[in-house]
């Protein structure tokens, strides 16, 4: 018996032997190409402390009010690479990236969006960035910004949401909700570890952007070099973990922004059923379960722009869910226009 054991005992030895030397290999191939990207991709705006945390606050521009750029899940601040410098042509506008994203150092904790909201609040203060604050917001940034609004009204001039998550939806009315979160949320629990080994990096899992990306080549490197980083693997963890207390049917639908000056933008390809329809079955999708996602999808659009008795909602058509880089310049001359009439006397 002995003389069995002791061959297989060797080869389990060994393999574990190999995996170590692999799991180390990896991690130190992670820190090299982080340290290296981080050198060869310095951040374009400025590290802030806030509340304890280094944060990267980019602004281009001048005037007031000031345009805050708050993006959705994962992303930074190149995300709005196509309409920053279009928009800084007729004021200030300061994009900057949450704990753990782009630049940002990151936090170990979930944040609460009261507690986004009071991050930005002490990075513009510590940066001199005086209000009025004219917020915008995409995806998951939506519900960011309108944290802001509630927390620092006086503060506020406008918001503006980009194809904006909504409190409710679609978890309470689309009937994958809660698997695609769980999924969505193991996925990338899987590969914050994996991250730490260098395989994300590697096998460019965290480059989520399309393909042809609408990004300029060196931008889009830049992009995909930073979120490659292991803090954002971490950082997207903890906000999916937020995101998923929405289940909950107790979650309150999403507060009145009163009479302050609102701009909704829809992406139309996400809401048109003949686009979602073709859309899904090229993917190989089922085609019923995306339509009834995209009726969910224009009605939480819909429930959105009357938050505010002083709206306007606009469907950009020809536009996924980054309207800023598919529709950049019809983006840039919404946005201008509503900042321009939001002043006072508006």
């Amino acid at each position: 018996m002995t003389f069995v054991l002791l061959p297989r005992l060797r080869y389990l030895l060994f393999g574990v032997v190999i995996v170590s030397l692999a799991a180390l290999a990896g991690a130190v191939y992670q820190a090299e190409r982080t340290a290296a990207y981080l050198a060869a991709f310095p951040p374009p705006g400025r590290m802030i402390s806030a509340n304890g945390v280094n944060l990267h606050l980019y602004c281009m521009g001048s005037g007031s009010p000031t345009l805050i750029l708050e993006a959705g899940l994962g992303e930074n601040v190149l995300s709005w690479y196509p309409v920053h410098a279009k928009l800084a042509q007729t004021m200030r506008v300061c994009a900057y990236d949450r704990p753990g994203l782009g630049w940002s150092d990151p936090m170990d904790a979930a944040i609460q969006p009261d507690e986004v909201a009071e991050n930005l609040h002490a990075l513009l203060h510590n940066a001199g960035i005086a209000p009025p604050f004219v917020l915008l917001g995409h995806s998951r940034g939506g519900i960011y910004v309108r944290a802001f609004y509630h927390r620092f009204p006086e503060q506020t001039q406008g918001i503006v949401l980009v194809d904006s998550t909504h409190e409710l939806g679609p978890m309470h009315d689309y009937p994958y909700a809660i698997w695609d979160y769980r999924k969505q949320a193991m996925q990338i629990a899987i590969a914050e570890p994996l991250s730490r080994l260098g395989v994300v990096r590697l096998l460019g899992i965290a480059d989520a952007d399309r393909r042809p990306s609408l990004l300029p080549a060196a931008i889009l490197a830049a992009k995909t070099a930073i979120q490659s980083r292991t803090d954002t693997a971490h950082a997207v963890v903890n906000e999916i973990a937020v995101m998923r207390q929405g289940l909950d049917s107790a979650t309150p639908p999403p507060d009145s922004l009163g009479n302050l000056p609102l701009l909704v933008l829809t992406a139309g390809n996400l809401v048109d059923p003949d686009i979602v329809a073709r859309e899904a079955a090229s993917a190989g999708k089922d085609v019923e379960a995306e339509k009834v996602l995209a009726e969910i999808q224009q009605a939480d659009q819909d429930d959105l722009a009357p938050l505010s008795s002083h709206s306007r909602h606009i469907v950009v058509g020809n536009s996924g869910h980054f309207i800023m880089q598919d529709q950049a310049d019809e983006f840039a001359i919404a946005v201008r226009d509503f900042v321009k009439e939001g002043r006072p006397g508006f």
